[in-house]
């Protein structure tokens, strides 16, 4: 761009280690990143351009984003026409451009600033005091400004630099938020393809292993041994295909949709008694089944199991390998519950907030010879809440870990009143 006179040489130095910057495709990508440009005025914005005029006392202030052909204005107050209806302004007419690598304009008297002077937009924008800070990201990317100008001469204070810087990095930790926001999407957008792919991908291949295997169990019958190795082979399938289905539904979890169940009348008294004694066969003599009473209820079998299957297996794997698992029934008119309670080391506090989140793992588990991909107890939360339930966990030396999972005696009606 042409200046109006002739810069010193720490101006001109300036000015060129800006223009390099002005193109570097990566901060030009940072700037798209953030999908602002060219977007309406937005109030999280705007308010803080209000702010910093009432708490300056100055007439314009403006949030701006600088790309390698014009300055767009995101956010203002006092922004004068015609900007106020275009919202942008060309290059080469850009002050903030020369903050690009990192430094900031400030000048009480633009006029006699030997670099202020001689740029085209100062005096017909009137800027004779202004700060001009630039908005940063944390790749080091300079996306813009935040800039405050005052049409006479004024000598700003400690206290106006550090209004401006604070409210500066208020924009910056919004832009930051939505950047992460974004990535998190992303990567959710990554995972539900993952999930549907493996899904499509394993279950034909599985089936077609379960159906081969059980036609050679059909056609050996009378070979020794083959009808206890066929059962093994399809329980290890069906085990691969439930992990296929906890990997789908802890994705519908994620995404705040409800596990999809099919009620009936059930027992889960006989539930449990079922699934434990399946579990037994790895976990010998370590489950204690405490239960009196009637247990029928209207409620998705296979879900329930799965919630027994996945709290006792857990506590099995990653409570003290000595003392007994206790799994406790009680029911009164209107709900059931279920708990399973292990000693071993509690579950630290803070985690206890985060522990029913998808692909979470407490410490513990994580150090832990066993290995899971954190699906259980969010499976067993989507669950119980999918028939109108609850699912909470206590945790402490003295008492055990505990899981308590609270569900009404009929939830097709929950399931209807939810709906």
């Amino acid at each position: 761009m042409k200046f109006l006179g002739e810069l010193d040489e720490a101006s001109l130095a300036r000015t060129q280690r800006c223009n390099r910057r002005l193109t570097d495709p990566n901060r030009l990508q940072a700037i798209r990143d953030t999908g602002l440009m060219d977007t309406p005025q937005e109030e999280a914005f705007d308010r803080l351009a209000r702010l910093a005029a009432q708490l300056l006392n100055v007439p314009l202030t403006i949030m701006s984003l600088v790309d390698a052909d014009r300055q767009f204005f995101k956010a203002d107050f006092g922004l004068p026409s015609p900007f106020r209806e275009t919202r942008q302004l060309p290059i080469d007419a850009s002050l903030c451009r020369y903050t690009l690598e990192g430094e900031p304009i400030i000048s009480s008297n633009a006029p006699g600033d030997p670099f202020l002077r001689f740029h085209p937009s100062t005096e017909p924008w009137g800027i004779v005091a202004l700060i001009v800070l630039p908005l940063i990201n944390p790749d080091g990317h300079v996306l813009g400004t935040f800039c405050c100008i005052q049409p006479t001469v004024r000598e700003w204070t400690s206290q106006d630099l550090t209004v401006m810087r604070e409210l500066t990095a208020s924009i910056m930790t919004e832009l930051n938020l939505r950047n992460q926001i974004q990535k998190l999407k992303a990567e959710q957008n990554l995972r539900d393809t993952f999930v549907a792919a493996l899904t499509h991908d394993l279950r034909t291949p599985l089936a077609a292993a379960k159906m081969g295997v059980q036609m050679l169990g059909r056609r050996h019958a009378d070979l020794p041994g083959v009808q206890v190795s066929v059962a093994r082979v399809s329980g290890s399938l069906d085990r691969a295909e439930r992990m296929i289905q906890d990997l789908l539904d802890a994705s519908r979890i994620q995404a705040g949709q409800r596990v999809a169940l099919e009620m009936k009348a059930c027992d889960l008294h006989a539930v449990t008694v079922q699934a434990l004694d399946e579990l037994s066969v790895v976990y010998p003599e370590r489950f204690v089944l405490k239960a009196e009473g009637d247990f029928k209820m209207r409620a998705d079998p296979l879900g329930l199991r799965r919630i027994v299957e996945n709290l006792a297996s857990n506590a099995a794997k990653y409570g003290a390998p000595g003392p007994p698992i206790e799994i406790l029934l009680e029911r009164n008119e209107q709900q059931v519950t279920l708990q399973v309670r292990n000693q071993g080391t509690p579950i630290a506090a803070d985690e206890l907030q985060t522990i029913f989140k998808p692909f979470h793992r407490t410490r513990s588990a994580t150090e832990s010879s066993a290995k899971g991909w954190g699906l259980g107890l969010p499976l067993v939360k989507g669950l119980a809440e999918a028939h109108g339930g609850t699912a909470t966990v206590t945790s402490s030396a003295e008492e055990g870990t505990c899981f308590t999972i609270t569900l009404p005696a009929d939830a097709t009606s929950q399931q209807r009143f939810s709906a």
